[in-house]
C-alpha cells in the first residue's frame, strides 16, 4: 500500500493507482493519514468531515465511509482501518501505515537525515537526502482534499517543512561550493520569502562568490528597507557581520582551495544559523577556531583592527596569549539552538558590560560539552585569550576551588608573578578586571558551585565574555542570561549512539539502539559510556547490551566505563545537599531518598506531603530544592518527576533511611491515594452498598487509620480529572504495595477494587485485567477470604469486559463458596445474580433461574430494593431465552415499578430497554420505540457507570433510537 499526499490524494495497491472519487471518502482517509497509527475518535471525525452542523443521521453516514473507505483499500477484514471500541461502542478509527508507506512520512525523514548530515558536516550526502526528499513534492499537500481543520494544519507543516528542505539543500549545495549553480533557484527562493534573514543571507553569500559582490550589498540594503518599513527593526547581528565582511571583500567569505568549509564566522556568524544547521553557509571545518590565520579571526571585530588589543595582551603575558580551551572530542551532536542562543548572547560584547551566559542542567546532561564545544566556535572573536578553569562544583570526592586560588592562576597567566598576586579576594578581584578590562577575552567556568564562586572572577570589560556552567540555575547571578539544558531528542541521541559506535552496526540493530536510547533516558554521559563500552566491543551485538541494561537493578552498574559512571555524577549531586547543614536542604535529601521508595512516573504536591508526613509547604520547600539542584523536574506547578536514571539512584540510596521509615512513608501515600480515590469515586454514581464499602475505614489487620491528607473532590468533573492524572501512579502504587507487608499489600487490594469503579466504565480493559489478577493473588498470599471473594467479584468484571462468561462462571461460584463459607448473605446474594446472568449469558436458563430465583428470596428478606430490581431484570432475560416471553415482561415491569419507587434512573432505563425489546419480539415497534425513547431520556450519558448490565446496553439507546423505527418497520435481530 502507498499513499500520496504531497500533491493530490493518490493510493496505490499492488502498484495500480486506485480511484477515491467521492469528495467526503478522500476527506475522511486524509484525516486518518494526518495522524496514521493513532486513533481518531468519531466525534472529531464527524467535526472534520461535517463542521459544527451534522445531519441527523452523522454516525451512521460515518460508518457507511467508513466501509466503502474499507473496501477502497481492500481491507475487508478491518485489519489497515481499525476500528476502536470504548465498552461496546465504536468510538475511533485508527489507519494502520507501514514505514515508508506514506510520502509525506518518507519527505519528513529525508529532510531530518539532510539536516542530520549537516550536522556532521557531510553536505554531499545531505544534498543527496534532501534532493530525494523534494523530488517526492508534487503539490501543495492534499491538493483536491476539501478543506477541513486536521487537513489545513498538516498542509501547513509540510509547507513550512518542504521550505525549510528548499533552505537546507541551497545550504547543502553552497557548502559544496555550487553557488553558481543555486544562484537562480536561491534568487527565487528569497523572493517567496522577503523578510527571512537566513535566506537572504545565502543569497548575499552566493552573489558575492559570483562575483556580484555589488548585488550581493544591494540585497543587504533591500532587506533592511523591508525590515525597517514592515518591522521597524534591523537586520540580526549574523548579517550585519555578513554585510561588513562582503564590504571589506574578505578572503574568507570565498571556498577555502581543496576544502568544502573554510568559512567567514561560526554558526551564528552567518544567517544560515536561523535554519537549524550548525554553522554558517560552509562551516568551520577549514581550519581550526583560534589558530592563527584562520577565517574565525578574521571576523572577531573591530575591536581587533591594527591588532591592538591583541598586542596589549601579548605583552602583558610576556607574549603569550592565554588559549585553554579544552579539545572538543567528536562526539558532539545536535544542541544547535542552544549554540545559536549563546552565540547570540555572548556576541553583545561592547555594550557596556561582559556578556554573560549561565548554562544550567542535571549531571551528565553535557553542559560542558556544550559549553566547551560553543567556545571554540566563538574563539576567533576573542583574539586577546580564552580561559578555562573547572570549578568543581559537583565532583565527586574534590571540594569547589575557592574564587581565590582561581583568580591567583588567572593573574599568572596574564604575566603577574605569584609574589604579587594578591591575597585577599577582593584585591585580587579587582586586579584581575583592571588587567583585562580593555581586552576581548573569552571565559568558561564550568562546573560551578554557585554564584557566590562565580561572581569574584567576572570581569567588567565590555569587551569580555563569560560562559558559566553550573547543576543549579545561578539565578543571583547579576546580568546572566540563562539557559536550562534538557536531555537529548531522540533523534539527536541515535545521531550521538551512532557517531561513537558506527552508523553500520546501529543500522543493523535499530531496535536495539531505540531500546539503549530509552534505558539512558536520553542523557548524553549515559549515551557516551555505554557507546564507549560497544565502540570497545566491535564484536558485540547491541542487544546484548539491551539485556544487561534491562535489570533495572544493575544499570547503573552497567553505565560505567573506566573511572567515567553516571552514577558518580548523581551522588556528586546528591552529596552537595546531603552533606550541607542548612535545614532545606537536609529536607530535600531525606525527600530524595524517600522518592526511591514510592512508584510511578510523577507525583503531585499533596502526595509529596503524604510521603514525607510533613504539611505540603514543607514539602514544598523540601521539593522545589531539589528542582534547583536538578534532581528532579517540575513540569508543572506542585508536579514532580524524575528522571528514569535518577531514579534508579534514588532506590539505591533510600537504603539510608530506616526501613521502618520507608515502610512507614510508602504507607503514608498509600493511605493518601486511597482516601483521595475513595471521595473521587463517591462521585461516580457507585450503587449504594459498593459506595459505603468504598467509604469504609482500613481493612482488618492495618490498625487505625491516621489522618490522611486527602485532596477534596468537588464535584464529578473534578474526581473524574483527579483519577486521571493519577492513574498511572495508583497502578503503579498498587503493584509495589503488593510486594511490601501484609498490612500494606491489603491496602493495595483496597485501592485495587476502588479504581475498578473508574476504570470499567472506560473500558480500560489493560489495566482492570492487571490490577484484577494482582488482587486475587494478593488476597489469598493474605489468606484473606473476604478480600479474596470481593477480588473475584472484581476479576468477573474485566471477563464480562471481554463477553467472556465462563470466566465470569468460574470467578462467580468461587466467591459464592467463600460466601457461604464465612456466611456473608450480602455477599452470597450479590455472587448468584452475577453468577445467574453469566449462566443466562451461556444459555443455561434452568440453572440461571434456580439460581436466580434464590437471589431474589434473599434480596425479599434482605429488604434490598436495588438488589430485586436488578434481580427482577435478569430473571426476565432467563425466561426471555426460555421463550416465556409472558412471565419475562411480568418480571421487566416490576423491576421497573420499583426501580421508579426508589428513584434508581438507570436500572428504570435498563427496565424499559428490556421491555422494548420484547415489544419488538411480538412486532409491537411503535411500543418498543416509545419505551426506548423513555429509558434513553433517564440514561444518555454511555460514559457514567449505570450497573454491570445498564452500562452494557445503554450504548445501544442512541441508536435504535436514530434508526426511526415505525409501527409498519421490522424488529431488530435479536443482540
Amino acid at each position: 500500500m502507498k499513499y500520496r499526499v504531497l500533491g493530490p490524494l493518490g493510493l496505490w495497491r499492488d502498484g495500480a493507482e486506485v480511484p477515491i472519487a467521492p469528495a467526503k471518502w478522500r476527506m475522511l482517509l486524509a484525516v486518518l493519514l494526518c495522524d496514521a497509527g493513532q486513533v481518531v475518535s468519531t466525534d472529531r471525525l464527524v467535526g472534520e468531515l461535517w463542521g459544527t452542523r451534522p445531519p441527523q443521521s452523522v454516525h451512521k453516514l460515518l460508518q457507511g465511509y467508513v466501509s466503502r473507505v474499507r473496501r477502497v483499500l481492500g481491507d475487508e477484514s478491518g485489519d489497515l482501518l481499525v476500528t476502536h471500541v470504548h465498552g461496546y461502542r465504536a468510538h475511533g478509527y485508527r489507519l494502520v501505515v507501514a514505514p515508508g508507506e506514506v510520502d509525506a512520512h518518507r519527505f519528513v525523514d529525508l529532510v531530518r537525515q539532510g539536516g542530520r548530515e549537516l550536522d556532521r558536516d557531510a553536505p554531499g550526502a545531505a544534498a543527496a537526502r534532501l534532493g530525494e526528499a523534494l523530488a517526492l513534492w508534487r503539490d501543495a499537500p492534499f491538493a483536491d482534499v476539501p478543506p477541513s481543520p486536521a487537513v489545513e494544519a498538516e498542509a501547513l507543516r509540510l509547507t513550512a517543512s518542504w521550505t525549510q528542505a528548499r533552505e537546507l539543500f541551497v545550504e547543502a549545495r553552497l557548502r559544496l561550493g555550487r553557488h553558481e549553480a543555486v544562484l537562480d533557484e536561491l534568487e527565487a527562493l528569497a523572493g517567496e520569502h522577503p523578510l527571512r534573514e537566513g535566506l537572504q543571507g545565502q543569497l548575499m553569500v552566493a552573489l558575492y562568490r559570483s562575483g556580484r559582490q555589488a548585488d550581493a550589498l544591494a540585497t543587504y540594503r533591500d532587506l533592511r528597507h523591508r525590515l525597517a518599513e514592515e518591522l521597524g527593526i534591523e537586520p540580526g547581528p549574523p548579517v550585519q557581520r555578513l554585510h561588513q565582511q562582503i564590504l571589506n571583500a574578505d578572503p574568507a567569505l570565498l571556498l577555502v582551495p581543496g576544502s568544502v568549509s573554510g568559512t567567514p564566522e561560526p554558526s551564528s556568524g552567518t544567517p544560515g544559523s536561523s535554519l537549524g544547521t550548525p554553522g554558517p553557509v560552509s562551516g568551520t571545518a577549514g581550519s581550526p577556531s583560534g589558530a592563527p590565520g584562520s577565517a574565525s579571526d578574521s571576523a572577531a571585530g573591530p575591536a581587533q583592527a591594527g591588532g591592538g588589543a591583541s598586542g596589549r595582551a601579548a605583552s602583558a603575558s610576556g607574549g603569550r596569549v592565554p588559549r585553554q580551551l579544552p579539545h572538543t572530542g567528536t562526539a558532539f551532536i545536535g544542541r544547535t539552538s542552544e549554540c545559536s542562543v549563546l552565540e547570540e548572547v555572548l556576541g553583545r560584547t561592547g555594550e557596556g558590560q561582559a556578556a554573560i551566559a549561565a548554562i544550567d542542567g542535571t549531571g551528565g546532561v553535557g553542559k560542558s560539552a556544550l559549553a566547551i564545544h560553543v567556545a571554540h566556535r566563538l574563539a576567533g572573536r576573542f583574539p586577546d585569550g580564552q580561559f578555562y578553569v573547572d570549578l568543581h562544583g559537583a565532583t565527586a570526592g574534590l571540594t569547589p576551588l575557592e574564587p581565590g586560588e582561581v583568580l591567583g592562576r588567572f593573574l599568572s597567566t596574564l604575566g603577574v608573578p605569584n609574589v604579587a598576586v594578591p591575597s585577599n579576594i577582593e584585591e585580587a578581584a579587582a586586579a584581575f578586571r583592571s588587567l583585562v578590562a580593555d581586552r576581548r577575552i573569552l571565559m568558561v567556568l564550568d562546573n560551578a558551585a554557585g554564584a557566590d564562586q562565580v561572581r569574584p572572577l567576572l570581569p567588567a570589560g565590555a569587551g569580555c565574555a563569560v560562559l558559566v556552567t553550573s547543576r543549579e540555575m545561578l539565578t543571583t547571578l547579576e546580568g546572566a542570561t540563562h539557559l536550562h539544558l534538557g536531555v537529548l531528542f531522540h533523534d539527536q541521541a541515535m545521531a550521538l549512539l551512532e557517531r561513537i559506535v558506527g552508523r553500520e552496526r546501529v543500522a543493523a540493530e535499530t531496535d536495539a539502539a531505540d531500546t539503549i536510547i530509552k534505558m539512558c533516558g536520553g542523557l548524553p554521559l549515559a549515551l557516551r559510556i555505554v557507546g564507549a563500552r560497544l565502540a570497545a566491543r566491535p564484536s558485540w551485538p547491541l542487544s546484548a547490551l539491551v539485556e544487561r541494561l534491562t535489570d533495572a537493578q544493575s544499570r547503573l552498574d552497567e553505565i560505567q566505563v573506566g573511572d567515567v559512571s553516571v552514577r558518580a555524577g548523581f551522588d556528586a549531586s546528591y552529596q552537595a545537599i546531603a552533606g550541607s547543614d542548612h535545614p532545606t536542604d537536609q529536607a530535600a535529601a531525606h525527600a530524595f531518598r524517600l522518592l526511591g521508595v514510592v512508584p510511578g512516573p510523577s507525583l503531585g504536591l499533596p502526595a509529596a506531603a503524604a510521603l514525607l508526613g510533613v504539611s505540603t509547604a514543607r514539602a514544598e520547600d523540601a521539593f522545589e530544592r531539589l528542582v534547583d539542584a536538578h534532581m528532579l523536574n517540575s513540569p508543572a506547578p506542585g508536579r514532580y518527576q524524575m528522571h528514569d536514571l535518577l531514579r534508579l539512584f534514588a532506590r539505591e540510596v533510600r537504603a539510608e533511611e530506616p526501613e521502618a521509615a520507608r515502610e512507614r512513608a510508602l504507607e503514608r501515600v498509600l493511605r493518601f491515594y486511597l482516601a483521595t480515590t475513595g471521595q473521587a469515586v463517591a462521585h461516580l454514581e457507585v450503587p449504594p452498598y459498593f459506595a459505603r464499602r468504598a467509604q469504609e475505614r482500613a481493612p482488618t489487620g492495618t490498625g487505625p487509620t491516621p489522618a490522611l491528607p486527602a485532596v477534596p473532590i468537588k464535584d464529578r468533573g473534578h474526581a473524574v480529572a483527579w483519577l486521571d492524572t493519577e492513574r498511572a501512579n495508583l497502578i503503579a502504587t498498587v503493584t509495589r504495595a503488593a510486594t511490601t507487608s501484609d498490612a500494606l499489600a491489603r491496602l493495595g487490594v483496597r485501592l485495587a477494587g476502588l479504581l475498578q469503579w473508574y476504570l470499567y466504565p472506560q473500558a480500560r480493559a489493560r489495566e482492570l485485567w492487571t490490577l484484577g489478577e494482582l488482587a486475587v493473588r494478593t488476597a489469598r498470599s493474605l489468606r484473606d477470604r473476604t478480600s479474596e471473594a470481593w477480588t473475584l467479584h472484581n476479576l468477573a468484571a474485566v471477563y464480562w469486559l471481554h463477553r467472556r462468561f465462563e470466566g465470569v462462571r468460574q470467578c462467580m461460584e468461587a466467591a459464592l463458596t467463600i460466601w457461604r463459607e464465612i456466611g456473608d448473605r450480602t455477599g452470597e446474594r450479590r455472587s448468584l445474580y452475577y453468577l445467574a446472568d453469566a449462566l443466562a449469558d451461556l444459555e443455561l436458563y434452568e440453572e440461571a433461574m434456580s439460581l436466580q430465583t434464590s437471589h431474589l428470596d434473599l434480596a425479599r428478606e434482605a429488604g434490598d430494593q436495588q438488589a430485586l430490581v436488578i434481580g427482577l431484570g435478569n430473571l426476565g432475560r432467563v425466561y426471555r431465552g426460555l421463550d416465556r416471553v409472558d412471565d419475562a415482561v411480568d418480571c421487566f415491569e416490576e423491576s421497573h415499578r420499583i426501580a421508579e419507587r426508589i428513584g434508581a434512573r438507570s436500572l428504570q432505563g435498563f427496565a424499559l430497554h428490556e421491555i422494548a425489546r420484547v415489544f419488538f419480539m411480538r412486532g409491537l415497534n411503535a411500543e418498543a420505540h416509545r419505551r426506548l425513547e423513555l429509558a434513553a431520556s433517564l440514561e444518555n450519558d454511555p460514559t457514567r457507570y449505570v450497573s454491570w448490565r445498564g452500562h452494557a446496553w445503554s450504548a445501544y439507546f442512541p441508536a435504535f433510537l436514530s434508526l426511526r423505527i415505525g409501527p409498519e418497520a421490522p424488529g431488530p435481530p435479536p443482540v
